[in-house]
C-alpha cells in the first residue's frame, strides 16, 4: 500500500522518481514546501454482499499550514477515460482475472460533460468521497477480489493577489493503494433491505443531495427499481437527477417492462413524458437518447414504431432515428434508409447517409458512391465521410466540395469499387454496449 504524504515526503520515492520530479518543476520549492497532506483510499466494509454496493472511501486531509483546493464532483463515472483527476478502480479475482469493465461504450452521441465543484481545505481537515466500485467492475459471484485504486488530483494555493486560487497546481496528491474485499451470497430479503436507503431517499423531496443515490440505483438496477427508474425518467421538472440517467438505469435492468418504458420515453406516449416533450429541447434531448439506447439494444421488436414515428418526427428527432436504423441490421431499417436518401430534405439525405455507415454493410457501398453527385455540397462531403468510414479507404474531399471535385472523387470511387468491390468485405465493429 502506497498513501501519499506530500511530494517532498521520502515515501514518494516509492512512486516514482521520474515523477516526483516533474511535480516539483511545477512550482518554486517555497510554495510546495507549503503544501502538506495525507491521501488514501479504503474500503468501507471487508465484506460485502453479491449485489450489494461496494462503496470505496477517499480521503484526503491537509496535514500542513497552507489551505489547498481541489475539484470535486459527485461520485458518478464519466465516460471520457482520460480526465485528470478522476479516480481509476482496478479489480481482480483470486487468480488475477480482471472484472468486467461495465462503462457504457455508446454507439452514438457525445461522451458528454462533467460539471465540477471546488473544495477548499484548510489546515487539519479532512475531505472524504465515496466511490461506487461497480462502476468499473462487475461483480456477479461470491468470492475475494483485490482492488487496486488510484487517483492524481490537482492542488491549488491562494493567489495573494486575487485573493483566489492559482490555476497552476501547487502540487498532485497521488493516491495508490491494494485493497481487498469479499463478496458472500445473498437473497433477495436481503438485497431489498440493502437498496431500501438509497429509494426512500429518492423519493424523499426534501433530500437536497441525491447524487449518490440515483448514482446506485441507474448503475444497480434492481426488479423492484422499475417504478422508480420509470417516476425518475418522466419527472415533469427534475431539479435532482437528469432524467437521461433514469433511462440508462432501465437499459442496464433489461427487463422487457423497461424497454417498454424507453420505448415509451421514444415516441412520448407517456402522458408526463408527452407533457415535457412539448415544453421544449428538454423533452426532444430525453426522447433523442431513448433512441439511441433502442439502437443500442437493436432489438427487432423495436423497429416497426422506430419506423413509423419517422413519418411524423420533427428534426432533430428523425435524424437520431434515421441513424438508429443503421445499428439494426434488418432489411426494414436498411430500406426505410435507401428511401430516404431520396428525401428533399437535405437533413434527411444526411442522416440517412449515416445510418448506412452504422449499417456497415458491403451492399451500402454503391449506394453511398451515388451520393457523391448530391446537388448539395454537404451532402457530398457526409457521403464521401461515410465511404471512409464503412471501407477504410481515404479519398480526401474539401468540407465544401464543388460539382467538378465531387463528380471527380465519384470516379476514383467507382473506380476503386470495380477494383475492390468484389473482395470487400467490411471491418467488424465492436459492439456498442451490453445492454
Amino acid at each position: 500500500m502506497v498513501r501519499s504524504e506530500g511530494w517532498y515526503h521520502p515515501r514518494a520515492l516509492e512512486l516514482g522518481f521520474h515523477f516526483l520530479v516533474a511535480a516539483l518543476a511545477l512550482v518554486p520549492a517555497t510554495a510546495l514546501a507549503q503544501v502538506s497532506y495525507l491521501t488514501r483510499f479504503e474500503m468501507e466494509k471487508s465484506q460485502y454482499l453479491v449485489g450489494e454496493p461496494v462503496f470505496c472511501t477517499f480521503v484526503i486531509k491537509n496535514t500542513g499550514s497552507q489551505v489547498f483546493a481541489f475539484r470535486y464532483r459527485s461520485p458518478s463515472r464519466v465516460l471520457a477515460r482520460d480526465y485528470e483527476q478522476e479516480p481509476r478502480f482496478h479489480v481482480t479475482d483470486t487468480v488475477g482475472r480482471e472484472l468486467f469493465d461495465p462503462a457504457p461504450q455508446p454507439c452514438g452521441g457525445a461522451e458528454g460533460t462533467v460539471v465540477y465543484g471546488s473544495v477548499s481545505l484548510p489546515p487539519g481537515q479532512t475531505h472524504t468521497e465515496r466511490w461506487l466500485v461497480n462502476q468499473w467492475a462487475r461483480f456477479t459471484a461470491p468470492g475475494r477480489f483485490q482492488v487496486r485504486a488510484e487517483r492524481r488530483l490537482a492542488l491549488l494555493i491562494p493567489d495573494p493577489q486575487s485573493g483566489g486560487f492559482l490555476e497552476k497546481p501547487a502540487a498532485y496528491a497521488l493516491a495508490i493503494d491494494e485493497l481487498s474485499l469479499e463478496l458472500i451470497p445473498a437473497s433477495a430479503a436481503q438485497l431489498h433491505a440493502v437498496y431500501q436507503p438509497f429509494l426512500a431517499a429518492l423519493r424523499n423531496p426534501k433530500e437536497r443531495n441525491p447524487a449518490e443515490a440515483v448514482t446506485v440505483v441507474t448503475a444497480l438496477p434492481q426488479p423492484f427499481f422499475l417504478d422508480q427508474l420509470v417516476a425518475m425518467a418522466n419527472a415533469p421538472a427534475p431539479d435532482r437527477w437528469d432524467r437521461h440517467t433514469a433511462l440508462e438505469g432501465l437499459a442496464r435492468l433489461g427487463t422487457p417492462p423497461a424497454w417498454k418504458a424507453i420505448l415509451d420515453a421514444a415516441r412520448g406516449s407517456d402522458p408526463a413524458a408527452s407533457r415535457n416533450n412539448s415544453a421544449g429541447a428538454a423533452g426532444d434531448s430525453l426522447r433523442s437518447y431513448a433512441v439511441l439506447l433502442l439502437a443500442e439494444k437493436a432489438d427487432p421488436a423495436f423497429l416497426p414504431t422506430l419506423v413509423e414515428m419517422l413519418s411524423r418526427s420533427p428534426e432533430p428527432l428523425r435524424g437520431d432515428i434515421l441513424r438508429a436504423l443503421g445499428f439494426f441490421h434488418d432489411a426494414r431499417a436498411a430500406q426505410a434508409l435507401f428511401d430516404h436518401l431520396h428525401s428533399a430534405q437535405v437533413t434527411d439525405r444526411m442522416n440517412s447517409i449515416l445510418g448506412l455507415e452504422n449499417l456497415g454493410s458491403k451492399e451500402v457501398v454503391p449506394a453511398l458512391i451515388a451520393m457523391l453527385n448530391d446537388p448539395e455540397a454537404q451532402v457530398r462531403q457526409v457521403a464521401n465521410f461515410a465511404l471512409e468510414g464503412v471501407t477504410g479507404h481515404k479519398t480526401p474531399l474539401p468540407a465544401k466540395p464543388a460539382r467538378e471535385e465531387s463528380a471527380r472523387m465519384a470516379g476514383l470511387w467507382h473506380a476503386w469499387w470495380r477494383e475492390q468491390g468484389g473482395s470487400f468485405s467490411p471491418h467488424q465493429r465492436a459492439a456498442c454496449h451490453e445492454w
